[in-house]
C-alpha cells in the first residue's frame, strides 16, 4: 500500500464524507457483522482501516478482554482516527499490510473491507496474514473484484479524476484463491461471496457530494456544482441508483474473500 494513495487533500476530503454522511454505509456494517463476526475476546487485526468507520464497532464487540489491531499506510488516514477512538483493546499502527510485523499466530481474524486492492505486494500481503492468523482463524477480505460495475467505475472515473489517481489492480476470483493458497491457505478453506451493498441517500445531490469527496474527485472540469452534476450522472451510468421508498441506492457491489487457517 503506498501512502500517497490518501494525502493529506484525499484525507480531508473523505473524512468530510463520512462526517456529513454517517449514515450511507450503514449496511457494509452489517456486511461487517455478518461475516467477520467479531466476538467477545476475539483478537482481530484490521488492515486499511482507513479513518476508521468500522473500528467502533468492532473494539466494543470484542471488548477489554479482546485485542484490535488497527493499520493502514496513511498517517493523514489515522490522525482522524486517533481522534476520536481511544480504548484499552485499541492499538493503532501506520503501516501497510505487505509490512505487518506481528507475533505469527497471534490474531483470531484479520480482515478488511475496500483496502487490498491498494496492495502493491499482494503476494507478501496474503503471507503476512496467513502468518498472523492462529490456526483456525478467519480472514475476511471484502474489496472490489475484476469485471464488476464498480470496478469499472475505479477504473472509468476515480483513477482520471482522484486528487492522487487509482493505479491499482483488483482481484479475480481465480487471482484470490491462487494467492491463499500460495500463502498456505487449503483449497477447501476457502470461498467468495458476492456482496450486493447498497449505500443509501436522501438525495441525489448528497449522494454525488458524498461520492465527489469519498473519492477526491477534483480533477473534474467545472465548478463544484458541476463537478456533482458529473459525478451523480456517472454513478447513474456506471453503478446504477434506484429510488427506493425515502432514498436513493446507489449499487456498490463487492465480494467477499474467506478463508480459514
Amino acid at each position: 500500500m503506498e501512502i500517497i494513495e490518501f494525502n493529506q487533500t484525499r484525507a480531508l476530503l473523505y473524512e468530510k464524507a463520512m462526517t456529513k454522511y454517517p449514515n450511507a454505509r450503514v449496511r457494509d456494517l452489517s456486511a461487517m457483522l455478518e461475516h467477520l463476526e467479531p466476538n467477545k475476546s476475539d483478537r482481530i487485526l484490521g488492515f486499511g482501516e482507513g479513518n476508521g468507520y468500522f473500528c467502533q464497532s468492532i473494539a466494543n464487540r470484542v471488548g477489554v478482554s479482546g485485542k484490535y489491531l488497527v493499520t493502514d499506510p496513511s498517517n493523514y488516514q489515522l490522525a482522524h482516527l486517533v481522534s476520536r477512538l481511544s480504548l484499552p483493546q485499541v492499538e493503532i499502527k501506520q503501516i501497510g499490510v505487505e509490512g505487518l510485523s506481528v507475533e505469527p499466530s497471534s490474531f483470531d481474524k484479520v480482515w478488511s473491507f475496500g483496502a487490498f486492492h491498494h496492495s502493491s505486494n499482494k503476494a507478501e500481503a496474503m503471507k503476512r496474514i496467513y502468518s498472523a492468523l492462529d490456526y483456525g482463524g478467519k480472514m475476511v477480505v471484502c474489496d472490489v473484484f475484476q469485471g464488476s460495475v464498480l470496478a469499472k467505475h475505479f477504473d472509468d472515473v476515480v483513477a482520471k479524476y482522484c486528487v492522487t489517481g487509482h493505479d491499482v489492480e483488483f482481484l479475480s476470483n481465480d487471482s484470490a484463491k491462487y494467492l491463499c493458497k500460495q500463502a498456505g491457505f487449503k483449497d477447501s478453506n476457502i470461498q467468495i461471496i458476492d456482496l450486493p451493498q447498497k449505500w443509501l441517500f436522501r438525495s441525489e445531490s448528497g449522494l454525488g457530494e458524498f461520492i465527489y469527496q469519498l473519492h477526491a474527485l477534483t480533477n473534474l472540469p467545472g465548478n463544484m456544482a458541476g463537478k456533482i452534476s458529473q459525478t451523480v450522472d456517472s454513478c447513474r451510468n456506471i453503478l446504477g441508483v434506484e429510488s427506493v421508498g425515502a432514498f436513493y441506492e446507489l449499487n456498490w457491489p463487492m465480494s467477499a474473500l474467506i478463508a480459514y487457517k
